[in-house]
């Protein structure tokens, strides 16, 4: 290694700060004939702008991404084979980092994200882990194309492969980040083509592809892996690895199916955290939100209308004599009424708002952005198709009626105070005589 350099950062192919490394990086092939080394072909790599120019292009790295090449004493400071933080220009990076050269100068490259970004979802994360494997291969790779044009023979570069340790990391990483099935698959489809040299590959759920990578031109026999069944997960998850012309060999095929069980637990565990997720916020019986999920829900959006100057309205509802219901024809047939009643809720509210059970047969309805006379008129809807709804138990059929209580913000504010006064308004229904929608204040009980 020749000359000085100190910092070069570079975005896409555009130099930010610092200065163009000079020098170069030589490696080394012996030529062996019969056994006997007969010389070597040495190729020198050139740590100019154009290199890392093409680095970049290869990683598709655009701003706010970076590339970095540090040597000497700034080499040294970075951690190697482990993700750190850096500040540049004031700002914050998270960066992993390989070691090119040791002597005489150290030479260190590395992918660098924003730090605050890396969280916004896991192909943040994924890019810079899947661009710090690019940029610490790109050097052995510009190597094998300086020795092929010095032979003067087209050579047959080797897959590039990476250590199942460092594979099953990776997959780590992205399940620290997400347990969405979705956004896992193409980490572990990228994982097990760096583990087994695989040219091209594809992800499905459920027989739809989800991820694609490589190139499929000029393919050998590909290798089927199943990540999960229908039986086992409810939908069936798969990997398609496609192998250069030669195919995979069989210790290359026993490493792809250790691999992909290990990723199957992986997965397997993101389907049950994804489920105990969705159980702790929601009520097994309706596919409603639980009265836990639904008093945080409230506080959120009180302290969003507060803040913005927005209405929020609430309506509290109670079937109408639902014990009758389980008294005449049992619980089960009471389950069938509490469910066709949140299908009815459903289907007639929109998007962001939140609908709750809050308990046995009492419900609620957070209507963000909504007034007074606008929940009002919702429920006044819903109160009609409840009572039109017939729910068929065995040969009987049962119908209900549902008593509402309307209450909103600024009228009433604070959580209590809006809960106050719709379970008011809710009790006034009641004593009217059911199956009716009544909005009160908390000045008027």
């Amino acid at each position: 290694m020749r000359g000085r350099a100190d910092l070069a950062v570079y975005a896409g192919t555009e130099l930010l700060a610092g200065s163009v490394p000079v020098g170069a990086v030589t490696r080394a092939v012996r030529v062996m004939a019969r056994g006997k080394s007969i010389g070597r072909v040495v190729a020198a790599i050139l740590l100019n702008r154009a290199l890392l120019d093409r680095m970049g292009a290869a990683g598709r790295v655009e701003p706010p991404d970076r590339l970095l090449v540090r040597t000497g004493v700034g080499a040294a400071a970075i951690p190697v084979g482990r993700a750190s933080d850096i500040r540049i220009s004031g700002r914050r990076y998270r960066i992993f980092a390989e070691r090119v050269v040791d002597a005489p100068t150290r030479i260190v490259l590395a992918a660098a994200a924003p730090r605050a970004g890396i969280g916004e979802g896991t192909g943040k994360r994924t890019l810079w882990l899947i661009l710090a494997s690019l940029i610490s291969l790109a050097t052995l790779a510009f190597a094998a194309r300086g020795i092929y044009s010095v032979s003067g023979r087209r050579l047959r570069r080797a897959p590039r492969r990476r250590d199942v340790r460092q594979v099953l990391g990776l997959v780590g990483d992205a399940l620290e980040s997400t347990h969405d099935p979705d956004r896992l698959l193409p980490v572990i489809l990228h994982a097990s083509m760096e583990a087994t040299g695989a040219a091209a590959g594809v992800a499905t759920r459920g027989g739809d592809e989800v991820a694609r990578e490589g190139s499929f031109e000029r393919t050998g026999q590909p290798l089927r892996l199943e990540l999960a069944s229908s039986e086992a997960g409810g939908e069936s998850l798969a990997l398609i690895l496609h192998p250069e012309p030669t195919g995979f060999d069989d210790r290359t095929v026993a490493l792809a199916h250790s691999l992909v069980a290990q990723a199957a637990v992986a997965l397997d565990n993101a389907r049950l955290h994804g489920i105990v997720k969705r159980q702790a916020v929601t009520d097994d019986l309706t596919g409603l939100s639980n009265r836990r999920f639904f008093r945080e829900a409230l506080a959120t959006e009180l302290q969003r209308a507060e803040r913005f100057g927005n209405a929020l309205a609430l309506i509290v509802v109670d079937i109408d004599d639902f014990k009758r219901v389980n008294d005449r024809f049992g619980h089960q047939a009471g389950d069938e009424v509490l469910r066709a009643f949140a299908e009815t809720l459903l289907g007639r509210i929109r998007g962001v708002d939140l609908g709750a059970r809050l308990g046995g047969e009492e419900f609620a309805i957070l209507l963000p952005e909504t007034d007074a006379a606008g929940a009002e008129g919702l429920a006044e809807n819903l109160r009609a198709a409840v009572a039109d709804l017939v729910v068929s138990i065995g040969q009987h059929e049962v119908r209900i009626t549902a008593s509402f209580g309307v209450a909103a913000f600024p009228e009433a504010r604070g959580a209590d105070e809006l809960m106050t006064a719709a379970d008011l308004a809710l009790y006034s229904a009641k004593r009217q005589g059911k199956d009716r929608v009544v909005a009160v204040g908390p000045e008027k009980p």
